[in-house]
């Protein structure tokens, strides 16, 4: 009944303003959305509503309007894509299946460059404290991207484009306050040196208050995280053009890294530069060269130390207006020190190649893509991840699209390497698990069948369903090898391995997703998305079966605007142990919002999150993510200075 009752303002509220002015001219509609410009699904510039992929484009201007403090809060609106809460600073970002603290087989990117953990796989979310004032857009997709991205990409990838230097000019100070979840400022200021050289520089603070547990007792994970950055981009003549980016971070945070383990202040530190040279050789005829490096340390249990170092090469190249060919190769190389892994420090490299061609067959109307990516790891040796990818537009409101893919995760160190023993007390005496790396594990495989439609009848609505199928093989499993019982406990001993069948080593999920925008008036544009998911329990046991959200935004006037959203996510089960883990009742997330720009350089808003209930569990806990807290209602303001806004 609250929930029905919240939605029946929203719905009130976007009734009164049916008469009123036009909404601010610099919004996107519906058209101006299916012409984006998208790179993710082929590496090369194609609109959003031709793209053979299960792909999702969320703007910048859509995560900075809609008050949001972090990237994963924005991420909820993303059809298919499962985002929750576990702590202060943690996050859950899956699609399809095999959701967990690691999160294993989805890919990010920020600018190209791999944010994906090679020591436990993954992505750490907290270090991704990206500027959300520089992004561009993010383009998402769902489903394999292997072909063109590499290992990893299994089961989706997230690819953040900030904006270009020139895009950002000026003063721009930023500050958003929360009353329960904490508080995040930037200031930063953009400039040129003659009419071809643009650069900005920031530095952003971020501090997050630690949730209670579901006793009520505050966690001990509290983060902070001050960060600086540069990024710079000479036009160098009308063919060549270079961007240099370089960021630094030092966090600190308190927590525990598995259940019941002592409380220890933790350092992070990352440092990263990157550097891109993009060259026309002609009309038909391009280059993309792109490199960098990224140091991190985590200087407490387990401390780590890493330094990654990529080099690639693209080169687009179109034979006549139907035939063109894109292909190029990488070096990427890693070297890793984990305490509690054996060997302690390792340097893995991995080379690849990838070719992909692309066919006109009809054109405007039917276009085939095939290729794949050729890698070799010091795990499994080669590893190819082909792709063929059929769309076809029959008329401009109607598109089809068809792929079957294989991609592979490779091993993470911390399965190849890892020696480590924890004791869990318990009713029945205590339990002491010995965790073993295994160095002869292969990597994971998934064969995937997806089909997508687009439909866009007017100008008014939008629709596009995605069905897929993905079949897992060798998949990497921590079984129990030996178990040896003892007067005063029992000695657990469990490795990594490559399961065969019977044991989880193989896995299916199949299902859809729907997203869809509807403006119902000139002013009221609301937007559903619903994602329904089956398959195997060791699939899908992470992961609500049913996933609901709305988002509806309407323009009060011209310089005010409300914005409703729900989220509705099924329960998950309970995990089995030891130790046992509870699992996470139904819940729905309303967030409500008010914008106000008074003047063009002005942005100011405040919101209400998780106005449902005084808080809630989004996730489950996890043995070495540690207990799970309890995400709480907030009140948030934002308030953004531009002394020069980009729509000047």
């Amino acid at each position: 009944m609250y929930t029905a009752r919240l939605l029946c303002v929203c719905g009130l509220l976007c009734l009164s303003v049916q008469g009123q002015t036009p909404a601010d001219l610099t919004q996107l509609n519906i058209d101006d959305l299916a012409n984006i410009q998208v790179t993710s699904a082929s590496k090369k510039q194609e609109n959003l509503a031709g793209a053979p992929a299960a792909i999702y484009v969320l703007t910048g201007d859509a995560i900075r309007e809609g008050g949001f403090t972090t990237l994963p809060e924005a991420l909820r609106m993303v059809p298919g894509l499962y985002v929750v809460q576990t702590n202060s600073h943690s996050w859950q970002i899956s699609t399809r299946g095999f959701s967990g603290i690691d999160n294993r087989k989805m890919l990010v990117l920020v600018d190209g460059r791999s944010v994906y953990s090679p020591a436990f796989g993954g992505v750490f979310w907290d270090l991704q404290d990206i500027p959300l004032e520089d992004i561009d857009r993010v383009e998402v997709i769902r489903g394999p991207g292997g072909t063109l991205w590499g290992a990893n990409a299994v089961n989706g990838v997230i690819n953040v484009v900030t904006k270009a230097a020139d895009r950002s000019q000026g003063i721009t100070v930023s500050t958003s306050v929360d009353n329960r979840i904490g508080y995040s400022s930037l200031i930063q200021y953009g400039g040129r040196i003659g009419n071809s050289f643009h650069y900005r520089v920031y530095g952003k603070a971020s501090y997050w208050e630690p949730f209670d547990s579901p006793t009520g007792q505050p966690l001990p994970n509290s983060f902070g995280l001050p960060q600086g950055g540069l990024r710079a981009d000479w036009a160098l003549s009308q063919k060549d053009s270079l961007s240099f980016a370089v960021g630094e971070a030092n966090g600190r945070y308190q927590g525990s890294t598995e259940i019941g383990s002592p409380i220890q202040a933790e350092l992070l530190k990352d440092t990263n530069l990157s550097l891109r040279w993009e060259h026309r050789i002609s009309d038909r005829s391009s280059t993309d060269t792109f490199a960098y490096c990224d140091w991190d340390s985590h200087e407490a249990f387990p401390e780590e130390k890493q330094n990654t170092c990529d080099f690639e090469f693209q080169h687009n190249f179109a034979f006549n207006s139907r035939h063109s060919l894109i292909w190029g190769g990488s070096f990427l190389t890693t070297g890793l020190s984990v305490v509690d892994f054996a060997p302690e420090y390792r340097r893995v490299t991995d080379e690849s190649g990838f070719v992909q061609y692309e066919y006109v067959v009809l054109p405007e109307r039917l276009r085939i893509l095939t290729g794949s990516k050729f890698e070799g790891n010091p795990y499994s040796g080669i590893e190819y991840q082909p792709q063929v990818r059929v769309a076809w537009t029959p008329t401009q409101r109607h598109s089809v699209w068809g792929a079957f893919s294989r991609a592979v995760r490779d091993p993470s160190r911390s399965e190849s390497d890892l020696g480590i023993t924890q004791t869990i007390p318990s009713s029945s005496g205590i339990s002491v698990i010995h965790i073993e790396g295994n160095p002869h594990l292969h990597s994971e495989r998934v064969k995937a069948y997806e089909l997508g439609y687009r439909f866009q009848p007017n100008a008014q609505l939008s629709l596009d369903i995605s069905l897929y199928y993905n079949d897992y093989s060798e998949l990497i499993v921590l079984l129990t090898s030996g178990v040896q019982v003892l007067p005063s406990q029992t000695i657990i001993t469990q490795q990594f391995r490559n399961a065969n069948p019977a044991l989880g080593g193989t896995a299916q999920t199949h299902g859809f997703e729907v997203g869809s925008s509807w403006r119902v008036f000139r002013r009221w544009t609301l937007s559903p998305t619903v994602t329904e998911m089956r398959g195997s329990s060791n699939a899908t046991s992470g992961v609500p079966k049913h996933l609901f959200g709305i988002q509806s935004r309407i323009d009060l006037v011209r310089s005010l605007r409300f914005d409703c959203g729900l989220y509705h996510y099924n329960a998950l089960p309970p995990a089995l142990g030891p130790p046992a883990i509870p699992g996470v009742p139904t819940f729905n997330r309303i967030d409500l919002g008010l914008l106000w720009r008074p003047r063009s350089q002005w942005t100011m808003g405040v919101w209400g999150r998780n106005l449902q209930s005084d808080r809630h569990t989004e996730f489950v806990n996890d043995f070495f993510g540690g207990t799970a807290g309890e995400v709480p209602r907030s009140l948030s303001l934002k308030v953004i200075w531009q002394s020069r806004p980009e729509s000047e």
